[in-house]
C-alpha cells in the first residue's frame, strides 16, 4: 500500500480549512489543520508533514514568517509549501516563490480542482 501523504493546512479561515480538508481526505491524504502560523509551526516541529498549504494573512505568525522559518530549517528542506492567499499580485507571488522559497503559489478565490492537481504534482513529482 502506498504511503499516505500528510498535508497540514494553516489558514485562519475555518471555511477554507474545511473545504480543503474534505477534498484532500477524499483523495486519500492525511490532513491536519492549524488556525494560525504559530500553531502550524508547532505542529511542523512535532511531526513534519509532506506538504503545507499556507495562508499569508493570519494572526500569530503570518504565512511569510512561517514560510521563512520552514526554509531556514535544514531539517525541513524536503517539506513542500503551497501558498494559498488573497494576496495575488505579481509582487506577492514573487515574494512567496522567489524570495521565501514556496514551491507553488495560488491566489484566492481558487478552483478546488486546480488546487488538487497542484497538490498531486507537488507530492508525486
Amino acid at each position: 500500500m502506498e504511503h499516505t501523504h500528510a498535508i497540514l493546512i494553516i489558514d485562519d479561515d475555518a471555511n477554507i480549512r474545511e473545504l480543503l480538508n474534505v477534498n484532500l481526505q477524499a483523495k486519500g491524504y492525511s490532513v491536519l489543520t492549524a488556525e494560525n502560523g504559530r500553531a502550524g509551526l508547532d505542529m511542523i516541529r512535532r511531526r513534519p508533514p509532506d506538504l503545507v498549504i499556507l495562508d499569508v494573512m493570519m494572526p500569530e505568525a503570518d504565512g511569510w514568517e512561517v514560510c521563512k522559518t520552514i526554509r531556514d530549517n535544514p531539517d525541513l528542506h524536503a517539506l513542500k509549501i503551497l501558498m494559498l492567499t488573497a494576496k495575488g499580485s505579481d509582487k506577492d507571488r514573487m515574494i512567496g516563490k522567489d524570495v521565501l522559497g514556496a514551491d507553488e503559489y495560488m491566489a484566492k478565490p481558487f478552483d478546488i480542482d486546480a488546487l488538487l492537481i497542484t497538490v498531486a504534482e507537488l507530492l508525486h513529482g
